[in-house]
């Protein structure tokens, strides 16, 4: 059996493959919309069929035009306009913003694992909050911040450049946050990537997609994820009887 068809970075480095692959940026987009699945299952999705080709959800399951460029167009460079338009887009967005509830309990889980630095940010906001935790294990998970063996995490190479670190923290964070529904822009040369075309460094496309797949999965996944951060503290009176006058 090719053990290739399963990595991702074994496959956008053979240019035969490459050429029937979606670009980064749209794999990007088609993952961070499909929270569905997990980040590298919703991968090998996008490769398994002419309609997930095109580059959407939406296209592969029949229900709209792909606003991504598909890999096999020759103007598939050109793919940053599209991608501009969809790089806000989240599922369900509307009225789903995190409580400081919801993410305090996310605060105490990570907390109860010895995976959080001593010391927060201070902030307002339970969405910037959210944010910087997401950051703060994309790091840990992708191995940048040394052996985590309690977790099976193994510490990445140690002479990686650290414009990769930036760049794979970044697409993992910009991912997990549009899978959970949050307003959150891409930052970094992430950004510069996405809006700008600027050229991406090396990166190890598989770690991004596996370590995305381990945050949300200490949480039973995306969506068991996004509803955790979005608890409400619950009443202290009971609305099924009247108040006393």
């Amino acid at each position: 059996m090719d053990d290739n068809r399963y990595s991702f970075d074994a496959l956008y480095s053979e240019p035969l493959e490459r050429s029937s692959l979606l670009p980064w940026d749209g794999l990007l987009v088609w993952v961070r919309r499909c929270p569905q699945f997990a980040a590298f299952d919703a991968a090998m999705l996008a490769r398994s069929g002419p309609e997930a080709a095109a580059g959407t959800p939406e296209a592969a399951a029949g229900t709209g035009k792909s606003t991504v460029t598909s890999a096999s167009d020759p103007t598939a460079a050109g793919t940053a306009g599209a991608l501009a338009s969809a790089e806000a887009e989240g599922p369900d967005t509307a009225n789903r913003a995190p409580t400081w509830a919801g993410v305090d309990t996310v605060i105490a889980d990570l907390r109860g694992q010895d995976l959080l630095p001593e010391t927060l940010p201070t902030t307002r906001s339970p969405t910037v909050m959210l944010i910087h935790l997401i950051e703060e294990l994309a790091l840990v998970f992708a191995g940048h911040r040394g052996d985590r063996p309690d977790h099976g995490i193994a510490a990445s190479e140690p002479a990686l450049d650290q414009a990769q670190v930036r760049f794979e923290t970044e697409c993992i964070t910009w991912l997990i946050a549009g899978r959970l529904g949050l307003r959150s822009a891409a930052v970094g040369s992430l950004k510069g990537y996405l809006k700008d075309g600027e050229l991406m460094p090396p990166i190890s496309r598989d770690r991004v997609l596996r370590t995305v797949d381990a945050v949300e999965g200490l949480f039973g996944g995306a969506s068991a994820l996004g509803n955790q951060v979005r608890q409400e503290v619950p009443s202290l009176f009971s609305l099924d009887e009247p108040l006393a006058v």
